[in-house]
């Protein structure tokens, strides 16, 4: 039986490069539906567009035009192919117009290229040692009764951190676990909340603008069983005339850098 993120991102195909659906409401985060939802499904889509193995998701960019909700249509298409990378395009679309604008590349490995890994992986608490966040919180956006997060680390969101440090980290998955690939990297990557919420005392309006992830990993050959947490890392560095950016770390349980998530959010 198919799970609820499962369901949430599949699309009936109308015609080539065109898919329709629906977004459950349990999918929202505010106004429309939660960004790593969307990103999950244009990612998963381009990648059935690209149809080839050996091109693997290395970029996917989304920008956070309007709310979607609802009906929304769902078009994909192949900007180019190269000898080794693929660029392809998506948009969201609802009766008001494009929700959300995408592209994504897709690249063949190259040979004997460079190869080192200079990040290092948080010192926290193991996962199984922590308590899931319960999903029934008041105020906790919709979405995230579809999330397993168990919060570590020395700041915590909304916590009005007294050094003004703005980090959360997190263990998470699908409550409902599925096998990890590009597009739910994608998903988890985006389901904390932003970092600054650190030095927040209480919740307050956001909304992502755009944000970009790189992926570092070939992520149909992971050794994380669907059952297993990963640890997303949040920090910013900078937050002024109404806006913040953020970098997001994707670990795998024994370490491995799976991906990063730069991000621009406007403060409402």
């Amino acid at each position: 039986m198919a799970t609820a993120y499962e369901r949430a991102k599949t699309f009936s195909m109308v015609s080539n490069g065109h898919a329709r659906g629906r977004i459950d409401e349990s999918w929202h985060q505010g106004r429309g539906a939660f960004g790593g939802l969307l990103a999950a499904t244009t990612l998963a889509a381009m990648i059935e567009d690209v149809n080839d193995a050996e091109r693997f998701p290395r970029s996917l960019t989304l920008h956070f035009c309007a709310p979607a909700t609802g009906e929304v249509d769902l078009r994909t298409e192949i900007v180019r192919t190269g000898k080794r990378v693929t660029h392809a395009a998506c948009r969201i679309e609802n009766e008001k117009g494009v929700a959300t604008l995408g592209s994504a590349s897709f690249c063949k490995d190259r040979p004997g290229a460079e190869r080192y890994v200079h990040a290092r992986m948080p010192n926290v608490e193991p996962a199984a040692s922590l308590r899931p966040l319960p999903a029934d919180v008041p105020g906790i956006p919709a979405f995230f009764q579809h999330v397993d997060a168990r919060f570590c680390g020395a700041t915590m969101p909304f916590s009005s951190s007294s050094s003004k440090e703005a980090k959360v980290i997190a263990w998470v998955r699908l409550r409902e676990p599925s096998p990890l690939d590009a597009p739910l990297a994608s998903l988890l990557l985006d389901s904390l909340p932003p970092a600054i919420t650190a030095t927040f005392g209480a919740p307050r309006p956001l909304a992502s603008v755009d944000f970009t992830i790189h992926f570092f990993a070939h992520l149909t050959e992971t050794d994380v069983a669907p059952e297993e947490h990963c640890l997303v890392a949040i920090g910013s560095r900078w937050a002024d005339d109404g806006y913040t950016e953020e970098v997001r770390d994707l670990w795998s349980p024994r370490g491995v850098l799976l991906a990063q998530c730069r991000q621009l959010i406007a403060l409402l």
